[in-house]
């Protein structure tokens, strides 16, 4: 089992086109069984287009897929290079003033079960604190499996809290049965005692980076980014792959660092594969 987690910030990079190409390449280059994506984007002003038949998310889509839809452009650029994976995609909020901007998983394996979980307060779709987590099931080696993605909020925010969003996300975790991952963007430096990091392996969640028997890379952002106006310079953990249960992990790396695999966004990537 491989999965891959990339907040792409999308549609907001510099040679755009260029940089999800190369994402396409890195993906079908190792594999993943499984993707997790945040900061997907589409234009709110752009032309709506016809979904595919690999795309699992209607129940979700009270907005349209747009012409240049992140997720839609992806899935084109790893078929032409001859994978192909079922995706869903979720619009969380507006970001930026002009996109719809949402969370992605695509999956090589068949997708079961799909579930969209607000975990903000707020469920007003114009405001940019507003948090979700996107599931899906898959059924591997005839055992279920979950995975979700998440681009949480931080520790401190006075009106959203991270701590409010983990308790929503955890709280609903614990209903599943089977092996569950988080994988994403959780705005929590592994550095910084007693916050967010802490909180989630303090609920019996086990970081994939820990428990793997080779790990090339560590940080997935670096400098001052969009929410992390006093980023270290020297680099942060802020992007995990996290498991409800004890695995054997064969390799953690961090991937689209200019080293794995060009920078594609202002966040590197992780790939986790278990043994």
């Amino acid at each position: 089992m491989k999965i891959l987690t990339l907040n792409t910030h999308s549609l907001s990079e510099e040679n755009g086109e260029e940089k999800r190409k190369e994402t396409a390449r890195l993906i079908v280059e190792h594999k993943p069984d499984i993707i997790a994506l945040q900061e997907v984007n589409q234009t709110i002003e752009r032309e709506t287009i016809k979904r595919d038949a690999l795309f699992k998310g209607e129940i979700f889509l009270d907005k349209e897929l747009k012409q240049d839809n992140y997720a839609s452009a992806l899935i084109s650029d790893i078929k032409a290079l001859g994978l192909d994976y079922q995706w869903v995609w979720i619009p969380v909020k507006v970001g930026y003033d002009k996109f719809d901007e949402g969370l992605a998983i695509l999956s090589l394996h068949p997708i079961i079960t799909t579930e969209n979980i607000l975990l903000t307060n707020t469920n007003d779709f114009s405001c940019w604190k507003k948090r979700n987590a996107l599931g899906v099931e898959l059924k591997i080696d005839d055992q279920p499996v979950w995975l979700y993605t998440v681009h949480m909020g931080w520790w401190d925010d006075d009106e959203e809290p991270f701590i409010d969003q983990w308790r929503r996300l955890n709280s609903h975790i614990q209903t599943k049965e089977g092996k569950v991952y988080l994988a994403g963007d959780f705005n929590a430096p592994d550095d910084i005692e007693n916050q967010s990091y802490a909180e989630v392996l303090k609920n019996d969640w086990f970081d994939t980076y820990k428990l793997a028997s080779e790990t090339y890379g560590r940080y997935t952002a670096k400098g001052q980014i969009d929410g992390w106006k006093d980023g270290k310079k020297s680099g942060m953990r802020i992007d995990y792959i996290f498991v409800n249960q004890k695995i054997d992990v064969k390799k953690h790396e961090v991937i689209f660092d200019g080293h794995n695999g060009g920078i594609v966004s202002d966040h590197y990537g992780l790939i986790m594969e278990e043994k």
